[in-house]
């Protein structure tokens, strides 16, 4: 017998000490993971981090190559240096045990036994607190906000008014508090904020717009981004094949009143299922780093996310003369890349004008814009076309994030360019509210003033948002509805 309990008595052994090291490995990962969140974007959004894991190695072969090798240091080499060493000195601690008090050898093996365990349990905890997973888990349960506040856009009476060309820009990570001389010494933004034009003076974010792709989601269909797919058997993977397919949004509606959507990015349109959200919502025209790749630009002259933004607004103009020339109503919608965080790019062009580190990544982006609406005035452009500049989110973590978070408060910069300079109906406007918001600053009344989820800030209009709308989006918005589902539903492939 004693020579068969040997074999087994090993087998267990060698067992239990597997199982420990992948205990120990998992709190460490847990722990190294919510820490390169935190330093790499903030404050982490679990919704955010659950849609972006629908895409798997799709996402890692789209995103910048700086924020894969952050992830590969702090969640694989750190974790994994920390074990080696946990294992180098696991035996050492316990030929050092022999040698001690009776009593303290066991209680060192009591917690060596348990402390594996325990780690987890800590670790889990801890994040599940930092992402707010309960929330994220109960959201099955709470009141279907979305479902008795939408409003189908296509069940909205629009009238033509006299209708105008749009340009829309989306400057990524853009906040109004750049503004704030007294915070950053001077206004990082005064190009910008020298142009002629209206804004509305609290721009706020919600639950579901935190990020680009649902900025762009919720701006031009009056709808959160909410999870769908992991964590939802019945429709795990229709992302992939549709983008809110049954949702009517900005450019759909341009799309039937023979409107020509053309968009242009720095960053690859494949990221995140930008591509699929564009093409399948009337965009005629998509360039991204893709195709600014096949079209001669090399690897070397752009940054980690693609095209700088200097270079995108060069080819910005070469497109707003064509679809200027071509007499069709066009919508030309530009997305930056520059001030990404966590430490944006500089590019050469910005750093021989003077501009150095992350505000003068901000102030350049600003005069790129600046230079790209003063070109459109100076060529007679803004006669018939309307231009709107949004950031498309607030900021997550960056260089300047301590200074943004001194100020009382933090909202979206916007400016909306035009000759006749509409006023707004109200100071706050939400991401959801752009849609008819847009609609009505080209040209066009929107009956009631409602679309999605959106109140548009333009003309007067009978209804006005509840006073409370954002605390109750703050606490139900992202509740599972069964109307939002359907808008996700891929019929073509249910049959």
């Amino acid at each position: 017998m004693e020579t068969l309990s040997t074999p087994l008595h090993s087998q267990k052994m060698t067992g239990t000490r597997l199982l420990r090291s992948s205990l120990y490995l998992l709190a460490i990962f847990l722990f190294c993971f919510s820490y390169w969140i935190h330093r790499s974007f903030g404050k982490p959004d679990l919704s955010q981090i659950v849609y972006h894991m629908n895409f798997g190695m799709e996402l890692a072969s789209s995103v910048d190559p700086g924020i894969t090798w952050r992830f590969f240091r702090w969640c694989v080499l750190a974790p994994v240096i920390c074990m080696t060493l946990l294992t180098y000195a696991g035996p050492r601690v316990r030929r050092g045990i022999v040698t001690a008090p009776e009593r303290l050898r066991v209680v060192l093996a009591r917690v060596h036994r348990w402390l594996p365990s325990l780690l987890v349990l800590s670790a889990t905890t801890f994040w599940m607190c930092d992402v707010s997973a309960f929330k994220y888990v109960t959201a099955d349960f709470g009141p279907d906000y979305f479902g008795a506040n939408y409003v189908a856009p296509a069940t909205v009476a629009m009238a033509a008014q006299k209708p105008k060309n749009l340009v829309l820009i989306y400057i990524e990570s853009l906040e109004q508090g750049y503004a704030n001389k007294a915070a950053f010494g001077h206004d990082l933004l005064a190009p910008l904020n020298a142009l002629p034009g209206t804004s509305f003076p609290s721009y706020e974010q919600v639950p579901g717009t935190g990020w680009t792709i649902a900025a762009l989601v919720a701006t031009q269909c009056g709808v959160p981004l909410e999870r769908v797919t992991i964590f939802d058997g019945n429709t795990q993977g229709q992302v992939i094949n549709s983008f809110l397919k049954n949702a009517v949004c900005l450019t759909d509606l341009l799309a039937a009143r023979g409107y020509r959507n053309v968009f242009m990015g720095g960053a690859a349109t494949s990221f995140a299922g930008k591509d699929k959200f564009l093409s399948q919502h009337h965009y005629h025209e998509v360039y991204g780093r893709e195709e600014w790749l096949k079209s001669g630009v090399q690897a070397s002259d752009m940054n980690g996310w693609g095209l700088y933004d200097a270079d995108l607004f060069s080819r910005a103009r070469t497109k707003l003369r064509e679809l200027s020339a071509s007499k069709q109503k066009f919508n030309l919608t530009l997305l930056t890349v520059d001030t990404h965080e966590p430490e944006g790019h500089l590019s050469d062009s910005c750093a021989r004008r003077g501009f150095a580190g992350f505000d003068g990544v901000i102030s350049c982006t600003a005069a790129e814009v600046a230079d790209f609406v003063r070109y459109a005035r100076e060529n007679g452009y803004l006669e018939d076309t309307n231009i709107v500049i949004l950031g498309d989110h607030l900021s997550r973590k960056n260089p300047l994030t301590a200074q943004l978070e001194q100020l009382p408060a933090r909202t979206i910069y916007n400016r909306f360019i035009s000759g006749d300079r509409p006023l707004p109906n109200r100071g706050q406007l939400l991401h959801f509210d752009l849609m008819p918001t847009i609609l009505e600053f080209a040209g066009y009344t929107v009956q009631g003033g409602r679309m999605g989820l959106g109140y548009s800030g333009f003309n007067q209009h009978d209804l006005a948002p509840p006073e409370k709308r954002m605390a109750e989006m703050d606490q139900n918005l992202l509740n599972r509805s069964d109307l939002y589902m359907a808008l996700w539903e891929d019929q073509e492939a249910d049959h």
